[in-house]
């Protein structure tokens, strides 16, 4: 599934703008989408399924408007879900809870959506749990539930806000390798604040910051973007100046040592080999030495 969007802006009343001027086009496979908190990630989110309309621009689902109702309605049709809070109904059990779901996406044969849940129960491993009520699950499981319940149906568009949230890092592991298969043969767009999460996972990323696209390319070349500008301080107790951007800190028994992303370096800066995580922090600097 082949998705265009055009100059997509988004306003909300008595609240800056949520999007502003975002044009990219998104290919197939898994691509990660990184962003602060408020920095457009869930109203963009919101307009590819369908549920919000933007205030201007447009979005191209394989061509097709998105504007138009009937093409909305087929897209739902070949969507999945998964926003970041998800509540199933705590009285249905994981199987009862994905049969319904599969009667909302129209798969009208019950053998159909049965076997479907099944297959779903055991591939997010929650087999043994099967009859059990969702409201007695811990937040991990709840998580995985809805991880199975975007899965209903065989959906070519994937959207998935902060799947990984809650689950311990064996689970985290086991989903990271499920998202990968998936992206194998559909669009599977992966919101997170866990930026290794996409660095294991998605060869594409994009990045919003206060509604704007800042970046869209190779999750490679995020991590190029502060290669010559990722540096690692000597072990000392004062923090580095103001004009750095600290990553994060270790201590040693020398004191603290502080990873930091910046084009002026302090002295005694040694170069470090730079991350997702540093590439995402430079766009904040400018481009240029001042």
């Amino acid at each position: 599934m082949y998705i265009s969007i055009d100059h997509l802006g988004k306003d909300f009343r008595k609240k800056p703008a949520a999007l502003e001027g975002v044009t990219l086009d998104l290919p197939s496979g898994m691509i990660g989408l990184l962003g602060s908190n408020g920095a457009g990630k869930t109203t963009l989110m919101r307009i590819l399924c369908g549920i919000i309309q933007p205030t201007r621009g447009r979005v191209l689902i394989d061509g097709r408007d998105l504007a138009d109702a009937g093409v909305r309605r087929a897209v739902k049709k070949a969507l999945g879900y998964l926003p970041q809070d998800i509540d199933p109904y705590p009285n249905l059990t994981p199987l009862e809870f994905l049969d319904y779901v599969g009667i909302l996406k129209g798969i009208d044969s019950a053998k159909t959506r049965k076997q479907q849940a099944r297959e779903l129960i055991v591939r997010v491993g929650l087999a043994d749990a099967q009859n059990r009520r969702v409201g007695g699950f811990s937040g991990g499981m709840r998580r995985r539930v809805g991880i199975a319940q975007a899965l209903m149906g065989d959906p070519q568009l994937l959207i998935v806000d902060e799947p990984t949230a809650g689950l311990d890092p064996e689970e985290r592991m086991r989903f990271r390798t499920l998202l990968a298969s998936l992206g194998q043969n559909r669009t599977v767009i992966l919101s997170t604040h866990i930026l290794d999460d996409v660095a294991q996972t998605c060869p594409y990323v994009f990045v919003l910051r206060d509604g704007e696209l800042r970046y869209d390319g190779s999750t490679e070349g995020l991590i190029e973007a502060a290669r010559g500008r990722t540096w690692l301080t000597a072990a000392r107790t004062a923090p580095p100046p103001e004009h750095v951007t600290v990553v994060n800190a270790t201590t040693t028994s020398a004191g603290t040592r502080y990873r930091i992303v910046t084009n002026n370096p302090p002295a005694g800066a040694t170069a470090a080999e730079p991350n997702l995580e540093d590439g995402y922090m430079a766009l904040a600097l400018p481009k240029e030495q001042p």
